[in-house]
């Protein structure tokens, strides 16, 4: 009987605690330095502001065409329909590069791995200082891109990323998976700045 008053005891120790923060959030190891540098250098960096022009230019093209075509069709987009639009409308710069709107996409249609070239890396790490860097270090996110005729990756822009787990205590689970008191999921707590290179340097833009 001791014993099983002990374990209700013990129960009771753990859970009315969780039902009591039940949906309390924290934020995991978040100094407000590391805050203040996440808010001060993430977002966009631009490295290539008329192609970034172009390529936002051809999608509002490619947009509208969509718009126009689902407002005088009453049927489905298909592969035809893509093919026709892809020609009318090419994903194609003023340099002749197909360009890339995300790595995913680039790596569904070759099958290959692709990664940021260092060399965008370093000039972003001199921009924020190796001190504010180390402090915090970011992600990267690469964003337009294109390949060029030695197949390497020439970057037009990229987001800089600051991940953080946010942990959420809770009482979840089942017989399969077992108890969980705790939920974690990483967010992004990165600034919305745009930063382009302009005179070898980032300025910092408004948009």
């Amino acid at each position: 009987m001791k014993k099983v008053k002990f374990i209700v005891f013990i129960c009771l120790f753990i859970l009315l605690p969780l039902a009591y923060f039940n949906g309390f959030i924290r934020i995991s190891d978040l100094t407000s330095e590391q805050e203040s540098i996440a808010k001060k250098y993430g977002g966009v960096y631009v490295f290539d502001e008329k192609l970034e022009k172009e390529i936002d230019k051809r999608e509002e093209e490619r947009d509208k065409y969509l718009d126009d075509f689902f407002k005088n069709n009453n049927r489905d987009f298909d592969l035809n329909d893509q093919a026709i639009m892809n020609e009318k409308l090419p994903r194609v710069l003023s340099n002749g590069k197909k360009y890339y709107l995300r790595w995913i996409d680039y790596e569904n249609e070759t099958r290959k791995k692709i990664k940021t070239p260092q060399i965008y890396k370093d000039k972003i790490k001199e921009f924020i200082g190796s001190e504010d860097y180390e402090k915090f270090k970011p992600s990267y996110d690469l964003g337009y891109f294109y390949i060029d005729d030695n197949d390497e990756v020439r970057v037009i822009d990229l987001s800089l990323d600051y991940y953080v787990v946010e942990i959420t205590y809770t009482l979840s689970g089942d017989e399969a998976s077992g108890i969980k008191f705790t939920k974690n999921r990483y967010i992004n707590v990165a600034g919305d700045n745009y930063f382009y290179f302009i005179d070898n340097k980032f300025q910092k833009i408004n948009k």
